[in-house]
């Protein structure tokens, strides 16, 4: 992933924000990755890891799902991409990824995560 480079104030996007107003919104002049300017940050993957650390400890997951799910949470395109991904969009991934090699339910890694 490379460092985000935001254009000028005078070549933002106005886009609609989750209120309903718009607003200029800065993009990434390498990528073209528009920034997110949500209240819903997204957390480093270092966060995510710890949490997943506490789910497999908690329902006793061999350390071979623990190494698969870790290195697929990794590989995920842009999910340590702060500028752009959401933290909702990271839960989603998050407990996906959980699901998929854990074999535990959404709603009960949702209930984990702070």
């Amino acid at each position: 992933m490379h460092q985000h480079k935001s254009c000028g104030k005078e070549q933002r996007a106005w886009l609609p924000l989750p209120n309903g107003s718009v607003a200029p919104h800065p993009w990434c002049v390498k990528c073209g990755v528009v920034k997110n300017l949500t209240d819903d940050r997204a957390k480093k993957l270092g966060y995510w890891m710890n949490m997943m650390a506490e789910i497999a400890n908690s329902y006793k997951i061999s350390k071979a799902q623990r190494r698969l799910a870790a290195m697929e949470l990794q590989s995920h395109d842009g999910f340590d991409d702060a500028y752009s991904m959401t933290g909702e969009a990271q839960k989603r991934i998050f407990a996906s990824i959980i699901k998929k090699y854990f074999g535990i339910n959404e709603s009960i890694t949702y209930s984990f995560i702070r």
